[in-house]
């Protein structure tokens, strides 16, 4: 069985959408819950972010024959 390469190069991207629009219209349409549920799917991209940055970088070289 073939995985589809679209989900394994688009699938967290569109996650991060959803979870960013979810965010975005919870933080505009109400409060107390509303402002939690906000303040979780907005900081999950940013956590994400972070982390992916300070991550140490594979190299992709080492190992390969010359």
């Amino acid at each position: 069985m073939v995985k589809s390469v679209f989900w394994k190069v688009w699938g967290l991207p569109i996650i991060i959408g959803i979870l960013s629009a979810i965010g975005l219209l919870s933080a505009l349409t109400g409060d107390g819950f509303y402002d939690l549920l906000s303040w979780l799917t907005l900081g999950i991209p940013v956590v994400l972010a972070v982390w992916y940055l300070v991550k140490p970088k594979k190299n992709p070289t080492i190992g390969r024959a010359r």
